[in-house]
């Protein structure tokens, strides 16, 4: 190359980099340039990428204000509220323009739920922008409305207008006021005026759509103003919810899931495509997606009541009622007013069993406008189940006024009315209903009610009206084999559940009558085959598993089938409590206490919030020694659910067992506080104030109890049993009667009277008290169950035997009564043991007494080796009861099964004087040599 050439390409090179350098500056990037790029995105509702040109800008210019407002505007329209707020608030600490940034930021803080704190920080705030004013408190009446505020509501909507007198978004929040006092009329009239001047105001055709709907209107007009609000604004949450609400409402899950792809293709990150996500996974059922996404929400929005009563919705379904019922008293902190929170809760503290707590919490709903039919039912079953069958009636009824075409509350007005001995009004009522009704509400009260009372033939008739109406219902089927089973029409009854498995073959019901069916015709190896069946063709049917384990453990099955059946039922539904339950259990009852704890430990890790796996968990640590683990579970147990008593009864037995007795004292006045009319409760912490401090703690209690509680019988009672203690039998009479006159009559005050007078050996005054009150108190069936038992223990069995079949007339299902029946007729030597012993069992599983008794009745009929393994039973849920294995002993022999009753024999033998029998053991020692 010449010098020429080199001289002219080094210039060029130079031109180059100048121009390069020329180029770069005129293309940097600067806040500015960026801010208007991003707001020409915005423009052309590409928010995603304004996003991007805002945050860039931001990195340039950390303090600018507008790029902060326009990034977080550009956040809230790109669906990610939270992120809104961040940056607004942001952009409002750097004092940019407020008629700006407020609207924007209220319509955040609404979107993520954040009612509380909107009011808080920004409810007294005034901008002096009219048209900024407007927005703030148009958002800030939505807010109040949330919050169940409806002066403050109004006055911001009055503020909103004085602003800006014809501010749309305002008036539509007037037309919402309107259409809440239900004047749809009016509030149509409003919402129509307003769309007339404002057609583009897509809150208003959102809100005449749900005008409509609550006003009975078609519901394609209905879904023509929801899409229209879409049309406007496709990004519109509240259209596309009530869109796949309709679905859903409809059954149409393939219509919600469509709709649900809209809102995920405009708004793919948004909590509600989320929310709407769960919805239609509980909708299919599909109960662990919707738990997961509402995790996920949570973790976004923790206080959006919204996701929390969604969340307590599907915790219920799963079983975690103690989970749910936090969810509930979360949302409901954050807006007292939440009708459905309310009405959840209180079903789930009737599954909890806490009567009273349902009551509480559907309280406020008993008296508001408008009138609420479901509260007021689930006001009746609380009060059912605190016995108080008048105010049910009255909730009933009132429900029943409300909603008169719901057969289902006027067929629970019936059963009030028939629980009350009103049985032909009450049963000329529910045949009405079930006559008049397409629905079966009725006739299945009627077939229950008629069982309850042994009427089978009447059942039988209802049953198949029932059918008639609903000929391809599996149920009604396994009624009407339920009923023939009843009838001991077994043939019949088999016909009956296998229709129902031809018209389900998944209705398990049926499944497991069958295999009952088959058990008692003395074909367990059908039965066990059946059941086999059923898991293979669902192994997530945990129930068939576990009726499976109680057959074969029945049948002395060995422990590692036990075993296998019951770790394959929880791989295949982890998230079920009740097979790992059951293997605790079964591991305990075989003294294998560190298998029980290592299972015990898997089912808190898998269920931490379930009050039985921690209850499962704390028995299993405390049998294996491990009691300050034991205490640490039970005190977990009592943190999620502070006013369960149960929690700190076990609380306090282990406290017992570590020797800690103020804090085993401390945690049964709890237990106290919390439930003081239960029986165990009282009766533990009874026994540690005898234990603590003698006599006078439980007298000085029991009178203090007494003035606040004057009619209740615990006071009296804790005075009695102080008294008794410091052997003052007048004064411990004078309690009880003291009680008893103060009106203390509904509860133990008769029977401890009684038994304390026999136990005193003044039979006379026993007897002519018991006499007396019964003729006073026919229907007291507690006390004539407590006299049978006095005469069991005087030897005098045929009067035991007149008592207890007058407390079965009344409580013809009463495990105890019938297991004592069992063992009066056993000991008279009368027909009719086994039948009365095996329904206890049945009514009453898995208690060694009655399984005895049981075992007992069968080796009186001579069915020796049906009595064997009742009582191998027996013995292995009680082993460390000597009296079971002495009788184990006697069963053996009598079964021809010298083994087994020369170890038993050895076994007791050893135990030496410790076991008082020994007289006994070593004559029936020499028949086993």
């Amino acid at each position: 190359m010449t010098s020429k050439s080199l001289a002219l390409a080094h210039a060029m090179r130079a031109l180059l980099c100048i121009c390069a350098i020329a180029l770069a500056a005129c293309n940097a990037d600067t806040p500015e340039s960026l801010i208007a790029s991003g707001k020409t995105y915005a423009a052309k509702n590409d928010h995603k990428a304004a996003v991007i040109q805002f945050k860039a800008a931001l990195q340039l210019s950390t303090e600018n204000g507008e790029a902060r407002y326009l990034l977080g505007q550009a956040l809230l329209d790109a669906g990610d509220p939270a992120g809104a707020v961040l940056e607004l608030s942001k952009a409002l600490d750097q004092k940019y323009a407020v008629e700006k940034v407020m609207p924007a930021l209220s319509r955040a803080m609404l979107l993520t739920g954040d009612n509380k704190k909107l009011t808080a920080l920004y409810g007294e705030m005034v901008i002096a922008d009219k048209a900024g004013q407007a927005a703030l408190k148009a958002n800030l009446a939505t807010a109040w409305g949330a919050l169940g505020d409806k002066a403050k509501t109004e006055s911001n909507i009055a503020a909103a207008l004085a602003a800006v007198p014809d501010y749309g978004p305002a008036q539509i929040l007037n037309a919402r006021l309107l259409a809440g006092r239900r004047e749809f009329d009016a509030a149509l009239a409003l919402v129509n005026k307003v769309l007339a001047r404002e057609p583009k105001l897509h809150d208003g055709w959102f809100l005449k759509g749900e005008i409509l709907q609550v006003s009975g209107a078609d519901d394609r007009a209905v879904e023509e103003s929801f899409r229209k609000a879409l049309a406007i604004e496709k990004s519109y949450v509240p259209a596309h919810l009530a869109l796949i609400a309709m679905r859903l409402r409809e059954r149409d899950t393939p219509g919600a899931k469509a709709q649900a792809e809209q809102l995920r293709a405009v708004l793919p990150g948004h909590p509600q495509t989320l929310f709407v996500n769960a919805q239609i996974a509980y909708a299919d059922r599909d109960l662990p997606k919707a738990r997961e996404i509402a995790q996920q929400l949570l973790r976004v929005a923790p206080n959006h009541v919204g996701v929390l009563q969604l969340a307590g919705v599907v915790e219920g379904q799963l079983g975690s009622l103690l989970v749910a019922e936090s969810f509930f008293l979360k949302a409901l902190a954050i807006n007292p007013n939440l009708t459905v929170a309310r009405r959840n809760l209180a079903h789930a503290y009737i599954r909890l069993g806490q009567p009273a707590k349902a009551l509480e919490a559907v309280q406020p709903l008993l008296n508001g406008e408008p009138p609420n039919a479901e509260a007021h039912a689930l006001a009746g079953d609380a009060q059912l189940r605190l016995g108080n069958a008048d105010a049910a009636e009255g909730h009933y009824t009132r429900a029943a006024k409300i909603d008169p075409d719901d057969t289902r509350l006027r067929t629970a007005v019936a059963l009030t009315r028939l629980s009350r001995g009103e049985a032909a009004g009450a049963f000329a009522e529910l045949e009405s209903l079930a006559q008049k009704s397409v629905e079966t509400y009725a006739d299945q009260a009627i077939v229950s009610a008629r069982m309850k009372r042994r009427e089978f033939d009447a059942a039988l008739g209802a049953a198949n009206r029932l059918i008639a109406k609903q000929p391809e219902n599996a149920g009604a089927f396994d009624l009407l084999g339920r009923v023939q089973a009843a009838r001991r029409q077994y043939a019949d009854a088999r016909k009956a559940f296998e229709r129902a498995l031809e018209i389900d073959p998944a209705f398990f019901a049926s499944t497991s009558n069958l295999a009952g069916l088959d058990i008692l015709d003395k074909r367990p190896d059908l039965a066990r085959k059946r059941l086999e069946s059923s898991i293979a063709a669902d192994p997530k049917n945990h129930y068939a598993s576990s009726q499976l384990v109680v057959l074969l453990a029945q049948q002395d099955a060995p422990l590692d089938e036990l075993r296998g059946i019951l770790t394959a039922a929880i791989k295949n539904s982890p998230m079920q409590s009740a097979p790992r339950l059951q293997l605790i259990d079964l591991t305990l009852r075989k003294r294998l206490f560190k298998e029980a704890l290592v299972v015990a430990q898997e089912a808190a890790a898998a269920l931490p919030n379930d009050a039985a796996v921690l209850y499962a968990a704390g028995r299993a640590q405390a049998q294996a020694g491990n009691l300050e683990q034991a205490i640490s579970t039970y005190r977990t147990l009592a943190s999620i659910n502070p006013n369960s008593a149960s929690a700190y009864l076990h609380l306090a037995e282990v406290y017992g067992a570590s020797g800690k007795r103020d804090s085993a004292g401390s945690a049964l006045k709890k237990a106290f506080e919390i439930e003081p009319d239960r029986p165990a409760v009282q009766t533990a912490l009874l026994e540690h104030l005898l234990t603590v401090s003698g006599a006078r703690g439980a007298i000085e209690l029991g009178r203090t109890l007494q003035q606040q509680h004057p009619k209740k019988d615990v006071g009296y009672l804790f005075e009695a049993a102080g008294h008794l203690r410091s052997k003052a039998l007048d004064a411990a009479f004078a309690a009880y009667r003291k009680g008893l006159s103060a009106g203390a009559t509904q509860g133990e005050l008769p029977k401890a009277l009684y038994t304390t007078q026999v136990n005193a050996g003044r039979n006379a005054d026993a007897d002519r008290f018991a006499n007396g009150w019964l003729k006073e108190h026919p229907e007291d069936a507690a006390f004539e169950f407590q006299m049978a038992s006095v005469a069991i223990n005087r030897g005098e069995l045929e009067q035991a035997e007149t008592h207890l079949k007058r407390v079965l007339s009344k409580r013809p299902n009463n495990p105890l009564a019938l297991n004592n029946l069992a063992w009066t007729l056993v000991g008279r030597g009368k027909p009719g043991a086994v039948e009365h012993a095996q329904k206890a069992v049945t009514l009453m599983p898995d208690q060694p007494a009655l399984i005895d008794t049981l075992a007992l009745a069968l080796a009186a009929d001579k069915q020796f080796d049906k009595a064997l393994i009742q009582q191998k039973r027996a013995v292995e849920l009680a082993p460390e009861n000597n009296g079971l294995r002495l009788h184990l002993a006697k069963i053996a022999l009598k079964a021809g099964d010298k083994t087994v009753a020369r170890a038993e024999l050895d076994r007791l033998q050893k135990l030496g004087t410790v076991f008082p029998q020994q007289a006994e053991v070593a004559n029936l020692m020499i028949t086993v040599q």
